[in-house]
């Protein structure tokens, strides 16, 4: 296991390299010192030559020079800064604590060194003292993103995954685009469902929950007879079972057993019959049985809550189409291409409906854009097997 200690020591360290060239460091050695505070003329030519050192990367230089100016003025906080900063740069988190230390010992609250003792502390693997120095940088700046995210990645790094999950939550709200924030929810949501799960296994080893569970993994891994055992034993052991017909009735329709599933989806609907998603699967296997009138005021109740749901446009066409109601069967089909103008089975649906209303040019217009897109699709099939042909070649040449 010591490699495996060692990989994951590495990775926090290049995190934590990654980390400290944002906010941290504009407030480290970046900011320009002599403005903090008037330093002798000695210490300001050293921290000058220090900072063009740091912007040319040579951060051993800048720390020799950082420690010279040091030696002219003692103690001075943002000196130790720049320098905690350099160490960082280098990977030497224990001499860069150190020199952010002496600044807490005189002024615990300065600003942005909880954060950056944090970092250190954090590629150090020190998790304990990360979260208390992240909380400490948040009592002075409680939205400062970095210190956020770090405090988040410490405590799942702690096991303490649901606090985490609540620190990312937060940043996301503020920062919706973050894809580094979003890449963490999941790996922590995973994590803490897994962790629910193994106690769950644990204390309740032949409940209808952990049954259902195993059928909800079993499910997104496409296996479906597995899935649908698992939720029948469910239903054995707890007939009102939450939302168990619904379940069983969706793994049935992506098995495409249009018989099972609409029996369980007809149950499900029984005990909520404006359930958008049991609708929505319903209609799609009446639409392929021809029951369009059955299935049109079901997509009607799919559709508000999945507004954006363009098979239930198409379908809702189809339905239109097939009781003669062309009018709204062009609606729904235009309502569908404009969540997805490449959508080729619905170009191929209109091609018909034109051609039935009479009107022989877009009837052709529609089968040129239908065979276009039936070509292009073709053409990039035929691209990814040639790409992973090549890519089974180089494998095969490696080993």
């Amino acid at each position: 296991m010591p490699m495996e200690k060692d990989s994951k020591r590495n990775k926090h360290r290049n995190r934590v390299r990654t980390l400290t060239i944002g906010p941290f460091l504009i407030l480290g050695s970046m900011i320009p010192l002599a403005a903090a505070r008037v330093i002798p003329q000695d210490s300001n030519t050293l921290v000058a030559q220090a900072v063009e050192l740091e912007k040319a990367k040579d951060y051993r230089g800048a720390e020799k020079l950082y420690r010279q100016a040091l030696a002219h003025s003692p103690g001075d906080p943002e000196i130790l800064k720049a320098l905690g900063v350099v160490c960082q740069q280098q990977g030497k988190y224990s001499e860069s604590i150190e020199a952010f230390q002496s600044i807490l010992k005189r002024a615990p609250l300065y600003p942005g060194v909880n954060g950056l003792v944090g970092t250190s502390y954090y590629a150090l693997n020190d998790f304990d003292k990360t979260i208390e120095a992240m909380h400490k940088e948040l009592a002075g700046n409680p939205k400062d993103p970095q210190a956020r995210y770090l405090l988040a990645l410490a405590l799942s790094s702690s096991g303490r995954l649901f606090e985490a999950i609540q620190q990312l939550e937060g940043l996301l709200a503020d920062y919706p685009d973050d894809a580094a924030v979003l890449y963490q929810l999941v790996v922590d949501y995973r994590s803490a469902a897994q962790k629910s799960g193994e106690k769950l296994a644990l204390h309740f080893p032949d409940s209808e929950y952990l049954h259902a569970i195993n059928a909800e993994v079993f499910a997104d891994s496409n296996r479906f007879d597995d899935a649908i055992r698992e939720f029948q034993e469910v239903l054995r052991l707890d007939p009102k079972f939450p939302s168990i017909h619904f379940a069983l009735g969706q793994v049935y329709w992506r098995k495409k057993d249009g018989r099972n599933a609409q029996e369980q989806l007809r149950l499900a609907l029984q005990e909520e019959p404006n359930h958008p998603l049991a609708n929505y699967y319903l209609a799609d296997i009446l639409t392929d049985q021809k029951s369009y009138q059955e299935a049109i005021p079901r997509l009607q109740i799919a559709i508000p809550v999945y507004p954006k749901l363009k098979q239930a446009y198409f379908l809702l066409g189809k339905c239109y189409a097939g009781t003669g109601d062309s009018k709204r069967a062009l609606e729904a089909f235009n309502e569908a291409l404009k969540l997805d103008p490449d959508y080729k089975e619905v170009h191929y649906q209109l091609f018909g409906l034109y051609a039935r209303l009479g009107d022989q040019e877009k009837s052709k217009a529609e089968l040129r854009t239908f065979e276009k897109l039936i070509k292009e699709g073709q053409e990039e099939d035929k691209s990814r097997l040639k790409e992973s042909v090549e890519k089974q070649s180089e494998t095969k040449t490696h080993n």
